[in-house]
């Protein structure tokens, strides 16, 4: 191999070694594995459970990111609890609204239908007591 040829390959071999640090992959993926990290953290994930849940992701940068949720915890810069405090939360749980919902559909229906004295003239009037409609005659 020629000299000309080593020094191609040689840049070549530089150049695409380095294409995460263009492209800002690398950069990226710490970014992406620190969020999750401090999503881990807010949600009270143990940072053991964090990296098995998040297997693909770097451990230390998964660490790093629930070390600053931490310290802004610690530093009362974010609430864990976010919303669960119901006299801070904005809107009912979805299971009192789901009951509250249904309550009033109850109560809507109930007040549409019928009475039973209603029912039963209805019923008597369509239906003989043979069980047949009668044909009425012109």
């Amino acid at each position: 191999m020629s000299p000309r040829h080593a020094l191609v390959l040689l840049l070549l071999a530089v150049a695409v070694s380095g294409c995460d640090r263009i492209t800002g992959a690398a950069e990226q993926k710490t970014k992406d594995a620190e969020a999750i990290g401090y999503a881990c953290r807010v949600s009270t994930t143990a940072p053991a459970d964090c990296i098995a849940n998040n297997d693909t992701h770097s451990p230390t940068s998964l660490l790093a990111g629930w070390k600053a949720a931490d310290q802004d915890i610690l530093a009362k810069r974010l609430d864990p609890s976010m919303g669960t405090n119901p006299a801070t939360a904005a809107h009912l749980p979805v299971a009192e609204a789901a009951a509250s919902q249904v309550a009033a559909t109850k109560t809507a229906d109930a007040a549409s239908a019928p009475t039973d004295t209603e029912a039963e003239t209805a019923k008597d009037e369509s239906v003989p007591a043979s069980g047949k409609k009668s044909a009425q005659k012109h």
